[in-house]
Formats: C-alpha cells, sequence, structure tokens
C-alpha cells in the first residue's frame, strides 16, 4: 500500500502534457546560457509549485532521442540534481536488507520492526527498501533507473548493503542477496532480459559477468559489528566479493571503515589477519 508522502511524490513528478511543454520552453532558455534556478522560478506551475530538474533531464533525453538536439555534456551538467553526488565518476547505489535480530544491544540505536535494526521507514533509503519489500534485484533495479532519470551517469556503481549487522544474516541469505544485486546490474545492459528473469547460476558466475556490464560494480560496502570480524569472516567477505566494511550501528559522519591495498605485483594474497582490511 502507498503511503500518503509516496502519493504526494509521484503526483509532483508525474510528467503531464502540460508539464513538457513547460519544459521544453525552460530548456530552451537555459540553452541559451540562462541561469537555470531563475529559469524555473520565471516558470510556475498552475496550483503552485515549479518544475524540477528531473523534469529537464527527462525532456533533454526525450529531445535527444527524437533527433532534435544533440548530446550537450555541459547542459547535462547543470540541469541534472544533486551532481556533486557523482562528480567522482562512481556512482553510489544502496539497498536495504530484510529486518533480522542483531546480536547488539545498543540502547540508543532505534528499533522498528518494520525495518532492520537501527533504521526508520521515513528516511529515504529506507523507504526504498520498505516500497520493494527489500527484494535486492528491485532496489538496485529502481534506483539505477531513478539515477539515469535525473542524468546521473550509472556506468560505475559501488553497491552499499545495509541493514544493521551483516555478520549476524545467515550466509545463504547474505550470497543471495549480492548475487540478486549483481544480477539486477548485469541483467540492466543494453537488449537485457526483463527483470526477474535470466538470474545467474551462482555469485562466482554473476561476479564474472559484471565486469563487462553496463552497470559495473566498482565497489561492494557492507556495514557490521567488529566483534563479529574474524579470519573465517574475512575469508568470508572476500568471497562475496565485500571492498569495504561499514562499523554498525553506523556513527553518523564517522563510520570507521577497513580497506586494504591488492598485494605488490598483483598475484593472490597471502595469509589473512583479522585485523587487516579488505581488498581494494
Amino acid at each position: 500500500m502507498q503511503t500518503e508522502r509516496q502519493e504526494r511524490w509521484r503526483a509532483t513528478h508525474l510528467l503531464t502534457p502540460d508539464k513538457k511543454d513547460l519544459a521544453r520552453t525552460v530548456l530552451d532558455e537555459i540553452r541559451r546560457g540562462r541561469d537555470v534556478t531563475k529559469t524555473l522560478r520565471s516558470y510556475p506551475l498552475n496550483g503552485g509549485g515549479y518544475l524540477n530538474k528531473s523534469m529537464l533531464v527527462a525532456i533533454y533525453n526525450e529531445m535527444i532521442a527524437a533527433g532534435e538536439i544533440g548530446e550537450d555534456a555541459h547542459l547535462l551538467e547543470r540541469i541534472r540534481m544533486k551532481p556533486m553526488r557523482t562528480l567522482s565518476g562512481v556512482t553510489t547505489v544502496t539497498v536495504l536488507t530484510k529486518p533480522y535480530p542483531c546480536p547488539g544491544k545498543c540502547i540508543f540505536c532505534p528499533t522498528d520492526v518494520r525495518m532492520p535494526k537501527s533504521y526508520l521507514p521515513d528516511e529515504p533509503g529506507a523507504m526504498r527498501g520498505l516500497e520493494h519489500q527489500f527484494d535486492p534485484y528491485a532496489q538496485v533495479r529502481s534506483r539505477i533507473e531513478q539515477l539515469k532519470s535525473v542524468g546521473h551517469p550509472t556506468d560505475k556503481i559501488e553497491l552499499l548493503i545495509l541493514g544493521g549487522t551483516w555478520s549476524s544474516y545467515r550466509r545463504d541469505y547474505q550470497e543471495w542477496f549480492v548475487q540478486r544485486c549483481f544480477d539486477a546490474m548485469n541483467n540492466l545492459t543494453p537488449n537485457s532480459l526483463p527483470a526477474g528473469e535470466g538470474e545467474s547460476i551462482n555469485l562466482p558466475e554473476t561476479h564474472t559477468i559484471n565486469e563487462t556490464a553496463h552497470h559495473r560494480n566498482v565497489g561492494l560496502v557492507i556495514e557490521t559489528r567488529p566483534d563479529e570480524i574474524n579470519p573465517n569472516e574475512l575469508c568470508w567477505l572476500r568471497h562475496l566479493g565485500v571492498t569495504k566494511a561499514l562499523r554498525a550501528p553506523p556513527a553518523r559522519g564517522r563510520a570507521s571503515r577497513a580497506r586494504a591495498p591488492a598485494p605488490p605485483g598483483g598475484g593472490q594474497r597471502g595469509p589473512l589477519d583479522p585485523l587487516s582490511p579488505l581488498r581494494s
């Protein structure tokens, strides 16, 4: 069931014929060099409010597809939302695991039966997880499509898996969750199969496929408790493809993280130290 907030968001972002015409007018003025914000404010919507940048990006893509204009990277940079988010060229896609007990008993950690430990349903990323019933494939696919619709690059993806203490989840669930995230990135390549089809046979296979996929994973981040990390757990995390570990519950703006460079000269890594970071 859609919440009132979700319905209001969809109504606001629905691109009606009237909004399309207005967006074309606004985009033409921006192409002539006028300031984006001032131009948007000069064309208020009937009933109040203004066009948002995602609508401008949608019209920009339509005009390119119709051959009305050529691709203009500078124009797209000006009209896309939150350009700093992907300034490095890497786009972060956040997904949430299903609600599951956490071994920690931290008194400051929020608890909501609908959500994994330490998350609340009114946070943006948590809302997406709840809306897709914490399905990893649906979350990744939806988020990538959203990012593309507002002009962000999606060829390099850092996958951020949140949901409390990752290491407390059953390992078969962990492996399935990561595999379905990769399936979403792989199946979103051009001429791909419809959503939900073409599930890979195993995790190593989906890792291999992703090496040449259009949406290539360049980082896999999980959060877990430091006391859950040991040599056996590090081996498991490397099997999953994890490149970074954040401390759970996350410290606001100051998450501890572990990372390790590849061994000099390439080749296989040596024996694992429980305190050594993960691969780069």
